[in-house]
């Protein structure tokens, strides 16, 4: 028996979220579908992190348990992205110790989220960034970010329908910036980056966030509102 454990990129544009859901096209189906046929048995995913409907990911990790061991372990990238649809790729591929969990083990995860803060979306940024049309106040976002950080109870940023029990996370950094993103050689993109690195976040936690941080932004009462899907990605994951 192998424990197997996967790093994997992917768009998450056109997928309903990782978790399986029936008749929908979710990234844990894909690759649970992809393994069956590399493996030629049923594969139990875990996940880091099951992230939303249209969330990306640069680094989400995944392990399994496996009997097969025809496949040696450097050639299992290679093997499931040819199976696998363009969005989801396989970065890498490691036998781990018997009892690594991907979520459980997990000690910290980062996520970013960018905005486009001005009258026309390019269109380059459609899929990647939350379209903010109305000038944000940056140093006011700062100083609201800074009273994220820390440990408590992060239940008021816990949407309903997810399965936490325990709301108590640790939130080590919470950074807002004005940076650019280059896309081709001379076309540089002023987005506004919001990073959250935490040892655990709740259902939707970093996108009803971003809604507050954009509420004090805009100089608006808060009334929970949760920043679309699109602009958030899941950067790293560390154990």
């Amino acid at each position: 028996m192998r424990n197997l454990k996967l790093t994997l990129q992917y768009d998450g544009t056109n997928f309903c979220g990782y978790e399986l859901q029936p008749g929908k096209r979710t990234i844990r189906g894909e690759l649970e579908q992809a393994l069956r046929k590399l493996f030629g048995e049923e594969i139990k995913l875990i996940s880091s992190s099951r992230t939303d409907s249209g969330v990306h990911a640069l680094q989400n990790v995944v392990n399994f348990k496996t009997e097969n061991k025809s496949v040696p372990i450097p050639k299992i990238p290679k093997a499931l992205n040819g199976l696998l649809p363009d969005d989801i790729r396989i970065i890498e591929a490691k036998k781990v110790k018997d009892s690594f969990n991907a979520r459980y083990d997990a000690k910290k995860k980062t996520y970013e989220y960018l905005i486009y803060n001005g009258e026309i979306l390019p269109p380059v940024l459609l899929n990647l960034a939350w379209h903010v049309k109305p000038k944000l106040d940056l140093a006011k976002m700062k100083k609201k970010a800074k009273t994220l950080v820390g440990t408590r109870d992060f239940s008021s940023f816990c949407a309903a329908g997810g399965d936490d029990t325990n709301f108590v996370r640790t939130l080590y950094k919470v950074s807002v910036k004005k940076k650019f993103v280059t896309i081709w050689e001379g076309y540089n993109l002023s987005v506004i980056s919001y990073k959250f690195t935490g040892n655990g976040f709740l259902y939707k936690m970093v996108r009803l966030m971003v809604g507050a941080l954009v509420e004090a932004g805009l100089n608006q009462k808060p009334r929970r509102f949760c920043a679309p899907p699109q602009g958030l990605c899941l950067l790293k994951v560390a154990y």
